[in-house]
């Protein structure tokens, strides 16, 4: 009973530690996405329109970061339900940690598409300087 009352602490001790280091890399995520963004604005000149659009794009990638920690918070919270029970099931709570962190990878991923969606708001000058930005900030070291 004991070894697994120690197995179920040693297992929501260690989901709390993902889970909260999650919270901290998405949290900057977001923040990097929305630096980015503003960065990349600022070179290219956008005209009224274009920039509601940015505004939009913003707020779509802050929506996207809140719904992805709302789905991480009801999922820890089932991970550790489980967790509580005498006799927890690990492989459930395993598998539950997997699609916790997949779903944070999609998250991210999310964020990617929408801020590519936005270069359909360019012309063909604004998508070359942001063509030339990317390429600057992939090679460099």
């Amino acid at each position: 009973m004991k070894q697994i009352f120690n197995c179920a602490l040693a297992v929501v001790l260690f989901v709390g530690l993902i889970v909260g280091c999650e919270g901290n890399i998405m949290s900057q995520s977001e923040k990097l996405f929305i630096n980015m963004v503003n960065k990349t604005a600022g070179t290219l000149d956008l005209n009224e329109n274009q920039r509601a659009e940015l505004e939009r794009l913003k707020m779509d990638i802050r929506k996207n970061f809140l719904e992805g920690q709302k789905e991480k918070e009801e999922a820890a919270a089932k991970i550790k339900d489980e967790g509580m029970k005498e006799s927890p099931d690990t492989q459930k709570m395993s598998s539950q940690l997997r699609e916790l962190l997949r779903n944070e990878m999609e998250r991210i991923n999310r964020a990617f598409d929408l801020t590519l969606n936005f270069q359909g708001n360019l012309n063909d000058d604004q998508k070359k300087k942001l063509t030339q930005m990317i390429s600057k900030w992939v090679t460099e070291d």
